[in-house]
């Protein structure tokens, strides 16, 4: 029918503009960026706040945690990595949901012709 032939050929237009977006993704970190900044007194009793740490928080083998110094310059190109990061994951979920949307739908016009 029409109907299923549209929808056909836009999940195949999407899928290769999720294929084309992936591939443009050629770098990105997966896990997250903390701050974190001592506070220490002074002579004449005030309190002060150092410049915050960061430090970079992601699974490395066998599930254990990792962290990683990140120096305060490097921090927006950091969070940038991890952005694309998230990113990637969410193509890759639709990726899929249409690829197994597509292998059930030309499962089902074989069995159709048969």
């Amino acid at each position: 029918t029409v109907r299923e032939y549209m929808k056909t050929t836009n999940r195949d237009k999407r899928i290769a503009e999720i294929t084309a977006e992936m591939c443009s993704i050629t770098k990105f970190a997966e896990g997250s960026l903390s701050a974190s900044s001592n506070t220490y007194k002074l002579k004449d009793g005030t309190i002060k706040k150092a410049k915050p740490h960061w430090k970079f928080q992601s699974l490395g083998s066998r599930g254990k945690r990792t962290y990683k110094n990140v120096p305060t310059s490097l921090v927006p190109k950091v969070k940038k990595l991890i952005e694309n990061a998230r990113r990637y994951r969410k193509l890759e979920a639709e990726y899929a949901r249409l690829m197994t949307e597509e292998s059930l739908a030309a499962l089902k016009k074989t069995e159709d012709e048969n």
